[in-house]
């Protein structure tokens, strides 16, 4: 019940982007110990956070410290902030409140009062993007420097890299669609570790896991690697994510199994926009079959939509973090 809390914890060494922890992987371990102030509270679910990085965490320990702002009836306005060895590298903030469970696989249902849903099968309504079935899918390896490479797999949507090679030599004309295009990529993404179930903090990882935002055939073009750190980080958490227990009495979702669509729209001297859906998969990717269920996509629900602001920057300038301890600006 105390208004501001301090915890200690420790940064990993296996979620790594080369020698510099995954931002969505530090959102994550923000957003589990806001669970644990919360977990005794009627507001324990995020529904929103809000990140900067201010600086570069490293592998060791670190102090989250925790202050609850407001607290109301619905929602619960928090701060929190990441810091090792007396520098701040994270301030986050973050509402809670209660998620509902996704209504909308049941078909259409009445709106309670000042509670509007837009559901299925409105033609308003999303469904979810990814073209193919996981069980029709193959894994792909992870070309980028990650070493969670083991810890995670992914089964990229064909349907999305052809369509951007496609564009790739396109040239703004008559033809264009009103507004013109942007970058789209879509994926499977699914933990090895049976323990490693769906969560907000592994969502808010997974969010950021993201492709090299650019057609094989424009990235092959750069002379040097890079890296791509992120500035500035939000999810807006749309349902409930199923507990364990809830996962093995809900047929048709796969408990370590994600959809995940990006976007972006502009790259204008190395920064550009991220927005990333992640929704839940009908089965585990190779698994199971889509022949008696044509409308999976319609039973799938949108867990969390992430944006963020991003950086393409020389790979050197994550390497030059190696030596562990060293901090310093974000960029």
């Amino acid at each position: 019940n105390k208004e501001e809390v301090e915890l200690q914890a420790r940064i990993d060494d296996e979620w790594l982007v080369l020698v510099v922890p995954n931002g969505g992987y530090i959102l994550g371990l923000i957003l589990q110990a806001c669970n644990l102030v919360q977990a005794g509270t009627s507001q324990r679910e995020p529904l929103y956070s809000s990140v900067q990085f201010l600086g570069t965490s490293f592998v060791g320990s670190c102090t989250i410290h925790i202050k609850r702002i407001k607290t109301g009836r619905s929602y619960c306005n928090l701060t929190a902030t990441l810091s090792q060895k007396g520098q701040v590298n994270l301030h986050a903030q973050l509402i809670y409140g209660r998620l509902e469970i996704a209504k909308h696989p049941l078909g259409p249902f009445a709106a309670s009062a000042n509670h509007l849903t837009l559901a299925h099968p409105s033609g308003l309504s999303r469904r979810c993007p990814i073209s193919i079935h996981p069980s029709k899918c193959t894994t792909m390896p992870f070309t980028r420097p990650y070493t969670f490479k083991k810890r995670l797999i992914q089964a990229i949507d064909p349907y999305y890299t052809s369509k951007m090679e496609e564009l790739v030599g396109d040239v703004h004309g008559e033809d264009v669609d009103l507004g013109g295009s942007g970058f789209v990529w879509g994926a499977w993404y699914e933990m090895v570790d049976e323990e490693e179930v769906l969560s907000y903090s592994l969502v808010s990882f997974l969010a950021d896991v993201s492709p090299l935002l650019l057609p094989d055939s424009l990235a092959s073009k750069r002379e040097a690697p890079y890296w791509v750190p992120t500035l500035a980080m939000s999810i807006d958490f749309k349902h409930h994510i199923p507990t364990p227990s809830e996962l093995a009495n809900l047929p048709g979702v796969a408990s370590r199994t994600i959809g995940i669509l990006y976007t972006s729209k502009y790259l204008i001297d190395g920064r550009h926009d991220v927005v990333a859906e992640i929704w839940t998969a009908p089965s585990p990717i190779g698994q199971g079959s889509d022949l008696s269920d044509e409308n999976w996509r319609d039973r799938m629900f949108c867990i969390a939509v992430a944006t963020q602001s991003a950086m393409s920057v020389p790979a050197s300038m994550n390497s030059k973090h190696e030596k562990k301890g060293q901090v310093g600006p974000k960029l």
